[in-house]
């Protein structure tokens, strides 16, 4: 468990909330750890592209802590002020497209 909580700290730099929980339930932690693992090891995108899919997704649910997690490493690797603003302004507009789409299918029932 302490080599999954280091590695988790050294790509982060420090070890968020969700791990730290999860540590309390190892294989859990392990199970976790391994799927984002596996994801983020994947090199069908880059590491820069899958954080700005996590800035965009954070932004677009309002996971505060997410997005600023996400937004350091997306820095540390490079991220221009430019493409983090594009991420978050990309989830966003998700998510308002979403809700807009749900309200206005109620709405037009309703006319």
């Amino acid at each position: 468990m302490d080599e999954i909580l280091n590695e988790i700290e050294n790509y982060f730099g420090f070890v968020p909330k969700i791990f730290q929980v999860l540590s309390d339930n190892p294989p859990l932690l392990k199970a976790y750890f391994e799927k984002s693992d596996f994801m983020m090891k994947d090199d069908s995108l880059s590491i820069l592209i899958k954080e700005f899919v996590a800035i965009g997704a954070a932004a677009a649910l309002g996971a505060e802590h997410c997005l600023s997690t996400h937004l350091k490493v997306a820095r540390d690797l490079g991220a221009t002020n430019d493409q983090v603003l594009s991420a978050i302004i990309m989830g966003s507009t998700i998510a308002e497209t979403n809700v807009l789409a749900q309200s206005l299918r109620v709405y037009e029932d309703l006319k």
